[in-house]
């Protein structure tokens, strides 16, 4: 698994959703359309780390 998904609510972890298809990401990202989804890639290293890209209303954000 390359990606994971990370649905973030709030601040709160319990408030949290990870998903680890990018189906289920875009999905989200279209029924939360306020929300956004966060990306992360699989590291050697250190397991996932953020991409900072993300899924908001269903469209993939790029900010760097």
């Amino acid at each position: 698994m390359d990606f994971v998904y990370l649905l973030v609510n709030s601040g709160e972890w319990e408030d949290m959703v990870i998903m680890l298809t990018e189906e289920d990401a875009i999905r989200a990202s279209l029924k939360y359309n306020n929300r956004r989804v966060e990306i992360f890639m699989k590291s050697d290293k250190l397991g996932y780390v953020p991409t900072y890209d993300y899924y908001e209303n269903g469209k993939l954000v790029e900010p760097l």
